[in-house]
């Protein structure tokens, strides 16, 4: 089998004379990002999902609906608010603050108060689409967040441009014990859904703090036209993919408050939130790293994008396809034991979220890849026709409740998926027989997890702590067997980049 001529490298950057880091280092680089990322990521999503289990218990689902509503149309406004001046920042790979770094930030901070204070009017007009119109002043409080976040996102951007993960930790971590905090101090005290808007407002707002303190931008509102067209060449672009993106991944969430009811969307929310911790903010958390490091790719060894790529795509599959195997088939018990009875017809709409979360999980990066060779306007193209298509998903399985509306949920998310695979081949003349063997390992790890938990399920089918923890061990042991004998190369290669990691030596991550 011939090997595929490498795809043609996009611009290198956008404006003539511009610095750009060095090339070297990247795979250690790449490696100690992934590290940090996972580690920010464990330590948010424990604290979130602890946060989530106590307030399951404190708030009735048509309070979480109402929530979940609000972060809806929060991250629908908040979409335009950097213009995408922090994907810019990255794409760039400008060395320093610079006055384009200046521009940056006052387009982005002129364009979250604009967008803050629409937020602001359209708060009434959302609630009574939710159904929950008595709530608009939850809808007006939670627009605040977008002014928060605008504050902060050049900053953001400048520590990824700069791969500095260990220390983008630091916001993220101190957002969430924040957000964790004040939610639950709040939601002891009798405050509702208010407790969680808040507590929202609350974690942002310190988020940006930290990351004023940990970079060298010291703002100035400056302005400058010819900079700002050419940042806007690729930010526009940019945002318009976030803009559509966000629309296609969330119109279920519309969909289900809109069609159906709030208590509906709580309990999708927290079936949502289940995979989300373990699956989606893995492909997210991966993906922030994932994208600076093929950008700095694409300008250094474009020919290497594929071997990259690949590699990317086969260690999301490993750990995707696995966790989401055991979630599935422990389902009832997980929502049981964690959440109580009030909860339990989350159980059967955890399935198809899991199904949906993992398919997401394993394309992430091949979207990374697109955006890093300033292709995001075949991701734009792609999500205008997912919107439809999640549109009229909803709308034929609405009427036959919640669990109809999750499986149209992963019908339309192998539509995007098949899309986005599509373009890939395309850019990196990759056959489909190469892009599916990939994730072989993967789907055969999952084959042992559904063998070795579905064992004990049988056998031990009691709700109690111990059987779930049983059956979680037996899954991992089943599939940590199964990738040994029936994908020893794999095997062997993940043990060689776990001590890779543990003893600090700087090997490329990604081997062609």
């Amino acid at each position: 089998m011939t090997e595929p001529e490498p795809a043609a490298p996009a611009p290198d950057r956008l404006h003539p004379g511009a610095q750009v880091p060095p090339a070297s280092g990247w795979g250690g680089a790449v490696r100690r990002g992934m590290v940090w990322s996972v580690t920010a990521l464990a330590t948010s999503k424990a604290l979130s999902f602890l946060s989530i289990l106590v307030l399951a218990r404190l708030l009735a689902p048509d309070e979480f609906g109402v929530v979940a509503a609000v972060a809806a149309y929060i991250t629908l406004i908040e979409l335009g608010s950097d213009l995408g001046m922090k994907p810019t920042v990255v794409y760039e790979q400008e060395v320093g603050v610079s006055e384009r770094i200046q521009t940056a930030f006052t387009m982005n901070v002129a364009a979250a108060i604009a967008l803050t204070a629409l937020g602001v009017l359209a708060a009434p007009l959302m609630a009574g689409f939710f159904g929950v119109a008595e709530e608009a002043d939850l809808f007006r409080l939670g627009a605040l967040n977008l002014l928060f976040t605008g504050l902060g996102n050049v900053h953001d951007g400048l520590l990824l441009r700069d791969m500095s993960f260990g220390r983008r930790i630091g916001p993220q971590v101190v957002r969430d014990i924040v957000r964790v905090v004040v939610s639950l101090a709040l939601a002891l005290a009798g405050y509702g859904a208010l407790a969680l808007v808040i507590g929202l407002l609350a974690g942002t707002l310190a988020w940006t703090v930290v990351q004023w303190k940990l970079t060298p931008l010291r703002p100035r509102l400056i302005y400058d036209a010819r900079i700002a067209r050419s940042m806007l060449v690729y930010g526009a672009p940019a945002a318009l993919l976030a803009f559509v993106h966000t629309i296609a991944a969330r119109i279920d969430v519309f969909a289900i408050g809109h069609l159906i009811d709030s208590r509906a969307l709580g309990i999708y929310t927290i079936a949502y939130r289940l995979p989300e911790v373990l699956l989606a903010s893995v492909a997210y958390t991966l993906g922030v790293v994932a994208f600076p490091a093929l950008a700095r790719q694409r300008v250094h060894d474009p020919a290497g994008l594929e071997s990259a790529t690949l590699q990317l795509v086969r260690y999301q599959a490993l750990y995707a396809l696995p966790v989401a195997a055991a979630m599935a088939i422990l389902s009832v018990p997980i929502v049981e034991l964690l959440l109580g009875d009030e909860w339990r017809e989350a159980a059967v709409v955890l399935v198809p979220v899991v199904a949906a979360a993992a398919i997401i999980t394993i394309t992430y990066p091949l979207g990374d890849l697109l955006k890093a060779i300033g292709q995001q306007g075949l991701m734009v193209v792609f999500n205008v026709i997912q919107i439809p298509v999640v549109i009229a998903v909803c709308l034929i399985a609405a009427p036959s409740g919640l669990v109809a509306v999750a499986w149209g949920m992963v019908v339309a998310n192998v539509v995007f998926t098949a899309m986005l695979c599509w373009a890939v081949m395309r850019e990196l003349r990759l056959g489909l027989g190469r892009l599916l063997w990939i994730c072989v390992p993967a789907f055969v790890t999952a084959l042992g997890v559904v063998a070795g938990a579905g064992i004990v399920r049988v056998l031990w089918p009691q709700m109690s702590a111990a059987a779930l923890l049983g059956a979680t061990a037996a899954g991992a042991l089943g599939g940590v067997l199964a990738l040994r004998t029936l994908a020893p190369g794999m095997y062997r290669d993940v043990v060689r980049q776990v001590r890779g990691i543990r003893r600090r030596k700087d090997p490329n991550l990604v081997t062609p």
